[in-house]
């Protein structure tokens, strides 16, 4: 695959250079978030640089680097950390390819190549967050550092739904899937994709964007953006001179939400009002249900197809016939997805626990060796390469930390301008597992997500027995100091 030099300058510079940078002139959870969020938006989608003994690809160089810089310039915050009964789903869905490695007769090697994998994309990204989400401020700062990205990408999501999807292509040199042309135009116009692998990636981005800035307005937890990150200083507004160190939070708002629906990504578009029908039954309705049984979709969707052949019935159809009123394509490609998905469910029962592990074996072939599926939904990819123990590990990792908030915090306190930033959290966090069941989009951000509200449950003080839910603040007097402002 041919990189043109910005691409290595990005992912050589990325790793050595401007992550590093970051950590010594910013505040330590700034250049944790910005690292991980700005890297992934911008590296090179796909690409593989060696440094030495080891390879550097998009997912090192935006997570490594961070957890690097972190050991040496902030070790103290580090060594704070306490491991937690809420952290063993990671530590499952981490180790898990190395025993499937095992048991197919694979080889430690390839279970290790397997855990280094899952450890690149899913254990250090969840293990920033778990360092620096303290309290609720320092949730609503990890939510506000991926509003300011998702506003910085808004350029280039404009000129790609202008003059077409072909950033990766000019900076780059390469594509980063081979859309066949079909998928880079929807609705009458183009479907943009910036330096995401496919526009389905972007949508989900740019609507958990838009859906974060708009709750977080209008729980009034934000009213204006910073200029500025937390901790620096710079000339104020004051008697009509000097400069303004914020905007108004109202036209960034409207600026996401326009631009999530420019995307023209359906599946974004159907997440984003999904959450935000949750969040309005949150703060209208003061009930959780609705949101516990978002997060409920992706375990009942696995567990429904789980017990096909034992139930008998099948979503199949009437999900088909739904959305063929809608779109017979669409309909068309949703038959052709729960085709296959059927196909590679009966072949990973044949190794339940621990599934087949890598180079294709989850997959269907024919007797001359020709590959029968093609593999969608990241579940069940998920399921046919690490089995049910690997599935549980990977849903529990993402869903674990939600249904404890829903469980220790009633309405009122989730959606108070002081909660809004963690149920916004969550409420992304679950788009993001609903994403996984039909598409395998894999984004760092919401396993550091994860992690960060899954700090937050273990740092603040489990309600007492008869005590309101209530009355239990989201952030612990005992943090007051630390706030949004990493040290």
């Amino acid at each position: 695959m041919y990189m043109t030099p910005l691409g290595y300058v990005m992912m050589y510079g990325w790793f050595l250079v401007v992550v590093p940078g970051l950590f010594l002139v910013l505040p330590k959870r700034t250049a944790a978030f910005s690292g991980l969020i700005f890297g992934w938006l911008f590296l090179p989608f796909g690409a593989k640089v060696g440094l030495g003994p080891m390879d550097i690809t998009r997912d090192s160089a935006v997570c490594l680097s961070v957890v690097a810089c972190m050991l040496v310039l902030d070790l103290p915050r580090v060594m704070r950390v306490r491991l937690s009964w809420i952290d063993i789903p990671i530590f499952i869905w981490v180790i898990s390819p190395f025993f499937t490695s095992m048991t197919n007769g694979l080889g430690a090697y390839d279970g290790g190549a397997e855990v280094k994998d899952h450890l690149m994309v899913w254990g250090l990204p969840y293990f920033i967050g778990r360092v620096y989400v303290t309290d609720a401020k320092a949730a609503k700062h990890l939510a506000m550092i991926l509003i300011v990205a998702a506003l910085v990408y808004v350029p280039f999501v404009l000129w790609e739904i202008r003059f077409s999807p072909r950033l990766h292509k000019a900076w780059y040199g390469y594509t980063t899937y081979d859309h066949g042309g079909t998928a880079l135009r929807r609705l009458g116009g183009w479907r943009p994709l910036v330096f995401m692998r496919h526009g389905l990636m972007l949508g989900v981005f740019m609507a958990v964007a838009a859906l974060l800035a708009s709750w977080l307005w209008f729980t009034r937890s934000v009213r204006q953006l910073p200029l500025l990150p937390p901790g620096w200083r710079g000339p104020s507004l004051k008697d009509g001179q000097g400069m303004s160190n914020a905007v108004p939070f109202l036209p960034i708002v409207l600026v996401l939400v326009f631009i999530a629906l420019a995307c023209r990504a359906l599946n974004g578009l159907g997440l984003m009002l999904m959450g935000g029908a949750v969040l309005a039954a949150l703060f209208y309705a003061k009930t959780r249900v609705p949101l516990a049984l978002m997060a409920l979709i992706p375990i009942l969707y696995v567990g429904m197809r789980l017990s096909e052949h034992a139930t008998g019935f099948a979503i199949d159809q009437p999900a088909v016939s739904i959305v063929s009123k809608i779109s017979q394509n669409r309909a068309d490609s949703l038959e052709f997805r729960f085709d296959n998905e059927r196909l590679l469910l009966t072949k990973a029962m044949q190794r339940p626990m621990l599934g087949w592990g890598g180079w294709g074996r989850n997959r269907v072939y024919d007797e001359d060796g020709n590959d029968l599926t093609v593999t969608d939904g990241y579940w069940i990819i998920t399921l046919g390469q690490t089995g049910l123990i690997g599935l549980a590990g990977m849903y529990m990792t993402l869903l674990g930390p939600v249904f404890v908030l829903i469980w220790r915090y009633d309405a009122k306190v989730l959606s108070s301008a002081e909660g809004a930033a963690a149920t916004g959290l969550a409420v992304a966090i679950v788009m993001y597992s609903i994403d996984s069941l039909p598409n395998a989009m894999l984004n760092p951000m919401f396993p550091m997500a994860a992690g960060g509200l899954a700090a937050l449950m273990v740092t603040l003080k489990r309600p007492r027995k008869g005590r309101a839910r209530a009355r239990v603040p989201l952030v612990s007097r005992s943090m007051g100091s630390i706030g949004a402002v990493g040290r």
